[in-house]
């Protein structure tokens, strides 16, 4: 069963201005889902313990073809088609170290595992956890490492990001394994006038080969890929056809929580080649599990982690207050001929769901795409940039058009994004945050102009 999706939870009086209604209103992600407090200890004895695996003298010689058998019953599943990295935690419940273990991601480089990152805690998955509760969970999982390797935790230094963010972390080594435990809070701060509270982010274990550490710290920096034009727009294929995709933007798959805003960020980081998951996304962001990512907060996590990372954050098309007075304008015209009911923001209580559930979705595609021009700085906009090799960031509303693939969210506000087009027919390739089923797919340049409220992109400083 598919859960409906929506935003427009709030409500505005009618004298305030439109454009922060929209701000307001538009939440990217949305899923109704809840989630129950965390739970650590064992409870299941359906649960699969990773402690024998991980403490494997061959971990890291462990290839692609042996994984399924080595982690059977596991309930891991590949995130992405070339099979680079497994995902486990949602289907079959895991524990390490008599903790649970929220996900579970596996990596491989050249065939074999590289790496293991375990979630003992993230906000989205497990919910709140007070100060308290957090610190005391963090010392248990930093005890039991301790146990289970022997050693006391080496500290190392901290790690600024984005947006009052610090990322704290200790290690040890369990030959030929190097662990290193890392965790998040946002301390209570005001951010542009607005008072944000404490809340728990993660606690994280990476696990990685000791000898592969030590090779890449004797080696020199790994440039990041991507940064300018010509390696750029070697990402791009194109074909026969009239199709140029984008085809190595990494994986990165939110699960049932409304992360989609924190994981396309995950990803379009992951493209230009930096290590920064969805969960440090959120943080930067605010993201909520249930309540997704607001747009003015997406906006300005975009900007932040774009900055702090050398690289420009670019609106490129945007729904202000006389584009949408526009579209209401537009509708309600069609509507009057075809004798069916007009569509209001009054009627609709100033919520966006109730406005757009209001209208038909034939008649909403035919206002929207009335104008040629509209269509054609559209189908502009998106082959300028892959044709650069730059992925666009897609806001959208689901549930406005009919999409091929069965969606996790039906309906709401969501973000993806755009990886080609076809200048023969004028189609899209987009792709979503749900695992390698959604890696790739098409739409019509009709609806894809429908269900559009935002177009953006991260791109270097150069271009």
């Amino acid at each position: 069963m598919r859960r409906r999706a929506g935003t427009g939870a709030e409500q505005l009086p009618g004298r305030r201005p439109l454009r922060l209604w929209l701000a307001i209103m538009m939440t990217l992600g949305v899923l109704g889902v809840t989630h129950a407090a965390p739970q650590q200890a064992v409870e299941s004895t359906e649960a699969f313990l990773l402690d024998t695996t991980l403490a494997r003298p061959d971990l890291w010689q462990i290839t692609t073809n042996d994984f399924a058998s080595v982690i059977q019953n596991g309930g891991f599943c590949w995130v992405d088609k070339e099979q680079t990295r497994a995902r486990g935690g949602q289907e079959v419940p895991l524990h390490f170290r008599n903790q649970r273990i929220w996900e579970a991601l596996v990596q491989f480089e050249s065939g074999h595992i590289s790496r293991v990152d375990l979630s003992f805690y993230n906000h989205g998955d497990a919910g709140d956890l007070n100060a308290k509760a957090f610190t005391t969970l963090l010392e248990k999982i930093t005890a039991s490492l301790t146990n289970w390797t022997g050693l006391a935790a080496a500290p190392l230094p901290d790690v600024l990001g984005a947006a009052r963010t610090k990322i704290q972390h200790v290690a040890w080594t369990k030959p030929p394994t190097r662990l290193e435990l890392e965790w998040s809070v946002t301390k209570p701060h005001v951010l542009n006038g607005r008072q944000v509270e404490y809340r728990s982010e993660f606690i994280r274990l990476k696990l990685q080969p000791i000898a592969a550490l030590v090779a890449e710290r004797a080696s020199l920096p790994k440039p990041l890929i991507a940064r300018n034009a010509i390696t750029l727009k070697a990402h791009v294929q194109t074909a026969t056809n009239g199709a140029s995709i984008i085809r190595d933007v990494p994986m990165v798959d939110q699960g049932d929580k409304g992360y989609c805003a924190a994981a396309v960020m995950a990803r379009v980081m992951g493209y230009y080649g930096m290590d920064f998951d969805m969960h440090q996304a959120a943080q930067v962001a605010g993201t909520e599990s249930k309540g997704g990512t607001k747009g003015e907060s997406l906006r300005d996590a975009l900007k932040r982690i774009a900055l702090k990372n050398n690289l420009h954050f670019l609106a490129i098309q945007s729904l202000d207050t006389h584009e949408f007075q526009r579209m209401c304008t537009d509708y309600n015209h069609l509507a009057a001929l075809a004798h069916k009911p007009k569509a209001s923001l009054e009627q609709a209580d100033y919520k966006l769901d109730n406005l757009l559930d209001a209208m038909e979705g034939d008649l909403l595609r035919q206002a929207r795409t009335k104008r040629p021009a509209d269509l054609a700085k559209f189908k502009t906009d998106v082959a300028r940039y892959i044709d650069l090799g730059i992925p666009l960031i897609w806001d959208v509303y689901l549930g406005l058009v009919k999409e091929e693939f069965l969606l996790p969210q039906d309906r709401g506000g969501h973000l993806r994004l755009i990886i080609g087009y076809n200048k023969k027919t004028g189609d899209i390739f987009y792709t979503d945050t749900w695992g390698p089923r959604h890696a790739c797919k098409q739409m019509p340049l009709g609806d894809a102009v429908t269900m559009t409220f935002g177009l953006y992109v991260i791109k270097p400083n150069s271009l």
